[in-house]
């Protein structure tokens, strides 16, 4: 990781660049190849301001903080970035392409004849990318009357069934 530093209206000490390599370079273990971090320390009357610019690994990462301690502000503006970045890689593991995804299907289980109320029995089903043809293709080949699938066009889960012979029936959800 390759930290700037730019002090402003403030002298550079040894301590406080040593201090900001320090912290920063801790959130060197959420990147996966080279990062910069920009750090501009500012002092202006009582305030004393640390803000903080991390790119790299296809995050952009901004934070700032500005209290009456210099070593407070960084210390509160790595907690920041640190928060922004696992949300951020969080966010991302969720949206990889081509991965599947896991749904939970509950299908009613007919009643014999009790006053309790339905039983619900839960099949997990996995949700596979693909366009509606290679849906309608899989359906034809498995002989299955409907499949569940992750719509690649629309990037949502559709359903498709079959409706007499020739016939198919695309379930797209709509938020209302």
């Amino acid at each position: 990781m390759q930290i700037n530093i730019t002090f402003r209206h403030l002298d550079s000490s040894p301590g406080l660049k040593e201090y900001v390599n320090k912290r920063i370079s801790k959130l060197a273990k959420y990147f996966n190849g080279p990062v910069e971090a920009n750090v501009i320390l500012k002092a202006e009357k009582f305030r004393q301001q640390a803000e903080v610019s991390i790119v790299g690994d296809g995050f952009n990462i901004n934070g700032k903080e500005e209290t009456g301690d210099m070593y407070e502000a960084i210390d509160l503006v790595v907690a920041k970035l640190e928060t922004q970045i696992k949300k951020l890689r969080e966010k991302r593991k969720g949206r990889k392409k081509g991965t599947t995804k896991e749904f939970e299907v509950a299908s009613i289980v007919a009643e014999e004849a009790s006053e309790e109320g339905p039983e619900i029995e839960v099949e997990r089903v996995f949700v596979k990318p693909m366009s509606v043809e290679e849906a309608l293709e899989q359906i034809k080949t498995t002989g299955k009357d409907f499949l569940i699938f992750n719509n690649s066009e629309t990037d949502s889960v559709s359903v498709l069934y079959k409706k007499g012979e020739n016939r198919y029936v695309l379930v797209l959800p709509e938020l209302s």
